[in-house]
């Protein structure tokens, strides 16, 4: 796997906005992997929004699953006690820290619109997608 997705780019992917389908475009060579926090969030959403479980369950398959938190765990722990060292901690959600450690974890950039969030962290490596 080459670059993590977050719930912002599959958003984009799955409503086909141009800088989502532009940039997957530009690394249509590159494979893609989705956490286990962005499937529960991408499918909270579709849920919510009256979306087709099949059509969803089909367009989820552009990516690769993570689901192994073994390695992630501590990298979480870490992420957290840096966040509450430096006063950062209640400007992110907990779902932000468990992708970013998911990322960190694979050693791979977070594709992502959430520059305010993912910046805080450091060591992480993101590509981020017209800010938000």
């Amino acid at each position: 796997m080459d670059l993590i997705a977050d719930t912002t780019f599959l958003v984009g992917l799955w409503r086909s906005q141009p800088w989502a389908v532009a940039y997957a475009g530009q690394n249509s060579t590159k494979s893609i992997a989705i956490p286990w926090v962005v499937l529960g969030e991408f499918w909270h959403g579709a849920t919510r929004a009256g979306h087709d479980a099949e059509q969803v369950s089909k367009f989820l398959g552009i990516g690769i699953p993570l689901t192994d938190a073994s390695l992630v765990i501590p990298i979480y722990a870490r992420i957290c006690a840096q966040l509450q060292i430096s006063g950062e901690y209640r400007n992110i959600g907990q779902n932000d820290l468990w992708i970013a450690a998911i990322a960190m974890s694979q050693n791979k950039p977070l594709v992502t619109r959430n520059q305010r969030h993912f910046k805080m962290i450091e060591g992480l490596k993101i590509e981020v997608l017209d800010a938000v």
